[in-house]
């Protein structure tokens, strides 16, 4: 007899031993819960410290150590028939990541951390089949294996026949579900591909993951052989799983790191240094480079007492010229925040961007999540905005606000979260930006897309000697040295941005209440006409209180002060001046920035209007467009070719139409 199998069979004995001793209360409770409750949760830790090599032989051969405590369990209470109950391991010490969990592991016990990527329908196996002879009828139980294929009786008992037929009803079920997961995004360095790994739940562990659930799971790695390739692959049978929710954020920080952190933001620079350190290889623009330091740290999120969700995540959109770095700088941040994903608009679809149900190999429909909701509690970086399909992009409606992904496809209801701070660009429509021209005809997006933005920054490339010599200069220096410097190592910065996501959670003080109300107020009643613009609305006063608690955690500090109030004040400021402000009344108006009509356009298209209704009552019904024309130039002073674009307009919206050539009447 081989030293292995004497230690399965001395195995027994010892967790009798360790059940009639640790887990003595929670084992009768168990049990007396049966079948309701088919699984017994116990520490790898406490089987460590009562018998090292029991818990060493559980990671070399899990499969005899775990049958040896089921039978362990069927002999403390012998009363008990035919209980079998699930011996679940949690804080397996084994922890492999996925990359590294290849065939040498084969056959072991190990524990992996991942997110879900998509789970299938759940199904019946047959656990225990039950065969009866062909020649003399006689029954005959079959203990089946988790692989897909039945195994029959060699021979019968009775009669030496080999002729048998399955009895569906009388065998014994279990329920069975595949589920695949991959890598955690933090452990992907940019452009790498994930490791998936397939996972088989079965009895009471399924229907307990979703799409986008970060989790560590415990389990036996196995092999099987696909029958159409023939060729084998890995799949982790699951013993336990463990939510992590938290814990991600973490990136495994050493006490060594935390003092190095904390010592950091004791520095007075410590708000300067960390922008200048936010994509340093591209020149200037600083406001941008601010505001996705303060996306990186995130606002802090609030579940109220109703059970309404106030998100804590910046979303920010670049609109810019060509070629001023807006792709570099996505990748940037794509590569330094702790959970990124990164992807461009024309190999984007509206599934890839939420989830997807796709057909399981046994022609099931299963969700398979996408961008926003694997990049649940990081970033989200998405390139070329404007070049996505609009079915597509409105996907992102309700993952900017919400923070939901809801699903309804091929008969599957589902919400994920998607609580994932979103990083745009887009380029403008007709190759520049023009500044005299609404920001909704110059991008190819939706105003309820551009009003879910809390900062839109238009970045324009204007020749100017002194700033091309310093940009030529950087660009030079580059390329000659191949160095950046670096005012915080990338590495430090990602993990100091970790720790501050995790462990700070700012409130706002009385002084910073006061900041944000005078600005919102003041900003609000600025113009001397009741009927005048609207400057901004309440969600850019909840987008400020982000930015604002933001600018408190990337100091660490508990509150959000006056300072910090000021500088999102300032940055927001900035935002409206150079996307809100309309050219024509000089006044910021905030239908200007979200894309729909200004007012001083709705005021021309209403005076037109009423004017055509004059012409109409003045010409019979109808009214000539070069009088029209006219008129308008005479008491309000409107060009011909605004004329001419107004009535565009109107005729698109379907509110006047041209009966006759030269003549307009309304609808």
């Amino acid at each position: 007899m081989s030293t292995s199998t004497t230690k399965i069979g001395t195995s027994v004995a010892k967790f009798e031993e360790f059940f009639s001793t640790i887990y003595k209360d929670q084992l009768f409770e168990t049990l007396e819960k049966y079948p309701d409750e088919r699984s017994l949760e116990i520490d790898y830790n406490n089987l460590e410290m009562f018998d090292p090599d029991l818990a060493d032989l559980l990671i070399e051969k899990p499969q005899e150590i775990l049958d040896a405590a089921t039978n362990a369990i069927k002999n403390i209470d012998p009363l008990v028939k035919d209980v079998d109950i699930n011996l679940r391991i949690a804080n397996l010490t084994n922890i492999i990541p996925l990359k590294t969990l290849l065939s040498k592991y084969i056959g072991n016990f190990v524990a992996a951390d991942g997110i879900v990527r998509k789970t299938d329908e759940i199904r019946p196996r047959i656990e225990t089949a039950v065969f009866e002879c062909r020649g003399c009828m006689r029954l005959h139980e079959v203990e089946q294996s988790s692989d897909s294929r039945i195994v029959e009786p060699s021979l019968c008992s009775e009669c030496g026949g080999r002729s048998f037929r399955l009895l569906q009803e009388e065998s014994k079920y279990i329920d069975t579900q595949t589920a695949r997961m991959q890598e955690p995004l933090e452990n992907l360095s940019g452009g790498t591909e994930p490791k998936q790994m397939l996972m088989i739940l079965e009895d009471d562990l399924v229907d307990k993951l979703n799409p986008g659930d970060k989790v560590r799971i415990t389990g036996t790695l196995k092999t099987f052989r696909e029958e159409r390739s023939g060729k084998f692959k890995n799949y982790i049978y699951v013993n336990h799983i463990e939510p992590l929710e938290q814990e991600f954020e973490e990136l495994h920080l050493t006490p060594e790191d935390e003092e190095e952190i904390i010592e950091l933001s004791k520095d007075p620079n410590i708000y300067d240094k960390i922008i200048k350190s936010t994509a340093p290889s591209i020149k200037g623009y600083r406001d941008v480079k601010e505001a996705i330091a303060l996306q990186l740290f995130g606002g802090s999120a609030k579940q109220l007492a109703d059970e309404t969700r106030l998100r804590g995540d910046i979303h920010i959109l670049i609109v810019g010229d060509p070629g001023i770095g807006k792709s570099q700088m996505l990748k940037y941040v794509s590569k330094l925040a702790p959970r990124s994903i990164y992807t461009s608009g024309k190999g984007t679809t509206g599934a890839g961007l939420t989830a997807a149900a796709v057909r399981d190999e046994l022609g099931g429909w299963s969700l398979e999540a996408g961008a926003l909701v694997l990049g649940d509690q990081g970033n989200v970086c998405v390139d070329e905005l404007d070049k996505m399909r609009s079915e597509d992009r409105s996907a992102l409606h309700e993952a900017l606000e919400q923070q939901t992904v809801s699903i309804a496809k091929a008969g599957i209801m589902a919400t994920l979260n998607s609580r994932c701070s979103v990083l745009a660009a887009a380029n403008p429509k007709f190759g520049r930006f023009d500044r005299f021209k609404l920001l909704a005809e110059q991008i190819d997006l939706p105003s309820p897309i551009l009003s879910r933005f809390d900062l839109i920054f238009v970045v324009e490339d204007k020749p100017s000697i002194k700033n091309d010599s310093e940009l030529a200069d950087h660009i030079l220096e580059i390329h000659q040295s191949n160095e950046i410097n670096y005012e915080i190592e990338p590495e430090l910065l990602r993990k100091y941005i970790a720790y501050a996501r995790k462990n700070v959670n700012p409130r706002l003080t009385d002084e910073a209440n006061t900041v944000l109300k005078e600005f919102y107020v003041s900003t609000r009643n600025s113009g001397q006409d009741e009927e005048g613009p609207v400057p901004i609305t309440a969600r850019q006063l909840e987008a400020i209180i982000r930015l604002a608690e933001a600018s408190a955690k990337i100091r660490l500090k508990e509150t959000v002060d006056k300072e910090d109030a000021e500088k999102a004040v300032r940055l927001q400021l900035a935002c409206l001046k150079e996307v809100g402000i309309d050219p024509e009344t000089g006044e910021i108006d905030i239908d200007k920035v979200e894309g729909r009509t200004p007012k001083s356009d709705r005021d021309k298209l209403q005076r037109v209007l009423e004017e055509i209704e004059l012409l109409e009552e003045e010409y019979g019904g109808q009214a000539p467009t070069n009088v029209l024309a006219s008129n308008m130039a005479d008491k309000y002073d409107i060009s011909e070719e605004k004329v001419e674009n107004i009535i565009r307009n109107l005729k698109h919206k379907g509110i006047i139409y041209e009966p006759t050539s030269g003549y307009l009447k309304r609808a």
